[in-house]
């Protein structure tokens, strides 16, 4: 039956309520639309304004040009301070060429040493930090993560791009109060690393091969920052303290041995690299001075490798420091030489420091 004919006024109510419910939902259809395209238009014009604003350049550690050009509203461009000096010891500023940093980060703190020790943190126990000594060329770097990335994000990048170059991670945490960053001594007093007491952290650290050594990387990602650090073995200049015929001939006089420092070879090679010649020329100056003297050149090896394969390269390392004296004058019945490979070490093969010391070539009195 129609509807007017029972119930006049519900059935207005009920057409009134459809009438409503129709223009309502336009209306939040309408409002939704809009919302969208400004929030599109938003998004675009601060795009255009984050590539269209000044730019400021600030050398490294410039803070004060960072505070006034981020007041200012302009980006921070930061710029390896300093004219970079020739050899190993030369600083290339900005990024580490092995780790490019994670894309939109900011990069506002770089340290760098030519020739450094570094405290490598390698796991949390009891309360304490473990660590690992290094020495060589260290990179340290800081970053301002860009906003609404999370620390898994960035972590894992990092990782997965070293892995990419044959990365090996020693060790890995999460979370502050695993980590052990706020101990004491925190990791801030150990090597720098200021992750602050932010619960959401992760850290890795590893090796890699890399130039003539290897390069220990270590990670440290919080919600606002990211620490790179990089040490390298191989990264010492050489020849800039020698040794002298005085001091040989004086631990010889002590100890009937003397450890010639200031020989190098490469990595697994037992050919004399040119910046040994400096120790070399003083050893050959000692035994012209002490003519009736002679020698048994001594090779030693660190732990790594076969027993078989250390003794034979410890062999041609000695063979090679006694032929370079030859060359220079010496009589063959005044030197001898003798490979011992792994089997006297003077540090602990656990450490790359300990191995270090332990790849050496020793003069015994006979």
């Amino acid at each position: 039956m129609p509807c007017q004919r029972f119930l006049p006024r519900l059935c207005l109510a009920v057409l009134a309520l459809s009438l409503s419910a129709t223009v309502s939902a336009q209306t939040l259809a309408d409002r939704l639309k809009r919302t969208v395209e400004r929030a599109a238009t938003s998004e675009v014009e601060r795009k255009v304004d984050q590539e269209t604003r000044r730019v400021t350049r600030c050398a490294l550690g410039d803070e004060r040009c960072v505070r006034e050009a981020e007041r200012r509203g302009d980006r921070v461009e930061i710029v390896g301070g300093g004219a970079a000096q020739a050899g190993a010891s030369a600083d290339p500023g900005g990024d580490h060429p092995l780790i490019a940093p994670y894309a939109g980060s900011n990069l506002r703190e770089r340290k760098y040493d030519a020739y450094n020790e570094y405290q490598r943190i390698v796991g949390f126990a009891q309360r304490q930090n473990r660590t690992e000594r290094l020495e060589g060329r260290l990179t340290r770097l800081r970053y301002d993560n860009p906003r609404g990335r999370s620390t898994f994000e960035i972590e894992r990048n990092y990782r997965d791009a070293l892995a990419a170059r044959g990365f090996r991670v020693d060790y890995e945490c999460q979370r502050r109060d695993a980590c052990g960053s706020i101990a004491n001594p925190g990791w801030n007093t150990i090597n720098g690393m200021n992750v602050g007491i932010a619960g959401d952290l992760r850290y890795f650290t590893g090796r890699l091969a890399y130039g003539d050594g290897n390069a220990y990387v270590s990670v440290a990602v919080n919600p606002h920052i990211t620490y790179v650090h990089v040490l390298e073995t191989a990264g010492m200049d050489t020849g800039m303290v020698g040794v002298s015929a005085d001091a040989l001939a004086a631990g010889l006089a002590q100890d009937g041995k003397v450890t010639l420092d200031g020989i190098f070879f490469d990595t697994g090679r037992a050919t004399l690299k040119p910046e040994s010649n400096p120790s070399l020329d003083q050893a050959a100056q000692l035994l012209n001075q002490q003519a009736s003297l002679k020698l048994l050149v001594v090779g030693h090896t660190d732990g790594t490798g076969s027993a078989a394969s250390n003794m034979t390269l410890s062999q041609q390392r000695a063979d090679a420091v006694r032929n370079a004296l030859l060359a220079r004058g010496i009589a063959a019945a005044r030197l001898a030489a003798q490979g011992v490979g792994s089997t006297v070490p003077v540090a602990s093969n656990d450490t790359e420091a300990g191995r270090a010391q332990n790849r050496r070539v020793e003069l015994v009195k006979q």
